[in-house]
């Protein structure tokens, strides 16, 4: 639809607006397939079919792969300091 009006005499002087428009649409349309793909390759079959329980499952288990993720990045910072620390000292 965009491409057809700038083609448009009358649309001429909006060249640059449609341009933009036709951007930022491929943008959101980007975004949607992303989150439609995720939402395909999850395991939640629909929000629907959850039950409370399940659902509250599902909760926990999210938090607590997000803080195993904390803690590796955690452990991960905490070693290369430790080792930039044991330079330093060796250096003096």
């Amino acid at each position: 639809m965009t491409h057809i009006l700038g083609r448009l005499p009358n649309f001429k002087k909006f060249k640059a607006d449609i341009s933009d428009l036709r951007s930022r649409a491929e943008k959101i349309s980007r975004q949607l397939s992303g989150w439609a793909d995720s939402l395909k390759n999850s395991d939640i079959k629909g929000f629907k079919f959850l039950t409370e329980k399940e659902r509250e499952s599902y909760r926990r288990k999210k938090e607590l792969q997000e803080f195993d993720k904390e803690m590796k990045d955690f452990r991960s910072n905490f070693s290369e300091k430790l080792k930039r620390e044991e330079n330093e000292r060796n250096q003096k």
